[in-house]
C-alpha cells in the first residue's frame, strides 16, 4: 500500500513537466527586419513610454500612501503609552484617537498594497 501511495504521489507531482522548445529565429530576418520594425515601432513605442510614465507616477502616489500606513502602524503602541502613562498629563483624548489610528492603519495599508497594481495601469487614482 505504501509503494502504491508513493507512486500516485510522483505521478501527480511529475505531470505539470514539459520538455521545453528551443524557439529560435535566425539572425538573418531579424537584421532584415530590424528597420522595418524601428521605423513603425519608434512612434508605438513614445505613445506607450508616455503611459508607461503615467502609471509610475501613479503608482509612485501609491507608494506613498502605503508608506504613510505603514507609519500609521506605530501608532497604536504610541497611543497605548499616551493612555497609561500620559492620561495625568491629559493625553488620554490623544491618545484614543492614535489608538484608533494605528488600529484602521493595517487595513488602510492592505488596501492600498491590493490596489497598487490598478494604480499602475491608471485603473484607480
Amino acid at each position: 500500500m505504501k509503494k502504491l501511495m508513493i507512486i500516485i504521489v510522483l505521478a501527480v507531482a511529475f505531470t505539470g513537466i514539459a520538455i521545453p522548445k528551443a524557439n529560435a529565429m535566425d539572425p538573418i530576418t531579424l537584421s532584415i527586419l530590424a528597420p522595418i520594425a524601428i521605423e513603425y515601432g519608434t512612434p508605438i513605442a513614445i505613445s506607450a513610454g508616455e503611459y508607461a510614465f503615467k502609471g509610475l507616477m501613479n503608482a509612485g502616489v501609491g507608494m506613498i500612501d502605503m508608506f504613510k500606513d505603514m507609519i500609521g502602524v506605530f501608532m497604536l503602541p504610541v497611543g497605548f503609552l499616551e493612555v497609561t502613562l500620559g492620561m495625568p498629563f491629559g493625553l488620554f483624548s490623544n491618545g484614543c484617537s492614535n489608538i484608533g489610528e494605528g488600529f484602521v492603519a493595517p487595513f488602510k495599508l492592505a488596501f492600498h498594497a491590493v490596489m497598487l497594481v490598478p494604480r499602475l495601469f491608471c485603473l484607480y487614482s
